[in-house]
């Protein structure tokens, strides 16, 4: 009996420490959240001294393959793939929603930019509404296409819709490469929009029911 207690004790300590690297090699890896980065930016006009009213921007929506937390790649022209564990540290339209409003208060010097549903007394003038249909990497470039709307509402009227596409180079063969060609391609997409607001307040820059001062 005692010799089979020696072989157990001796037997034991290795296969404890079997177990534990086997919990280690098949434990699942860490997931790493990724944030829009603000990309520096000047001011495109001013128009909007002065502006007392709200510029909304209204909910974004994304495409199907875009709704998940995964940083989006591109493995053909018809397939895409999430990745499992590279996700965004928030939900990605909020992001995109909240990097615009961000972008676009540099862009056209006002403070009067809100995400909806905004302040609960302001008195919104124009809607932003953007459709993100692609927002993803392909090998080293990125691409982005959107549709953006902008509205009136004082007078209901749309005063513009225009589609965006663009494809960026990634300098970085990683995921940090590809977030930050993703937050430049919405500064250049905030740029569009800042300059079709401006065209906009160019040529009505009042509305009847205006409460600026």
């Amino acid at each position: 009996m005692k010799p089979l207690m020696n072989a157990l004790c001796r037997v034991s300590p290795l296969l404890l420490c079997t177990l534990l690297l086997s919990a280690c090699i098949t434990s699942p890896p860490a997931n790493t959240l990724y944030t829009l980065q603000p990309i520096p930016q000047e001011r495109l006009g001013r128009e909007f001294t002065g502006f007392g009213e709200m510029i909304l921007i209204m909910p974004v929506r994304l495409a199907p393959q875009l709704q998940g937390r995964g940083l989006v790649s591109q493995r053909s022209a018809t397939e895409s793939k999430a990745a499992v564990n590279h996700l965004w540290a928030g939900p990605l339209d909020q992001q995109i929603a909240e990097n615009i409003a961000r972008n676009l208060k540099i862009l056209l010097g006002t403070d009067n930019i809100a995400v909806y549903p905004g302040p609960r007394y302001g008195t919104t003038r124009y809607q932003v509404e953007v459709e993100i249909n692609e927002f993803s990497g392909l090998e080293q470039s990125f691409t982005t296409r959107a549709v953006y709307t902008l509205s009136d509402t004082a007078v209901k009227t749309i005063l513009s819709r225009k589609t965006f596409e663009q494809t960026l180079p990634i300098d970085k063969p990683d995921y940090s490469g590809y977030v930050s060609i993703a937050s430049q391609a919405l500064s250049d997409l905030s740029k569009e929009i800042a300059a079709a607001l401006l065209a906009a307040r160019h040529s009505q820059p009042a509305a009847p029911h205006s409460h600026e001062k």
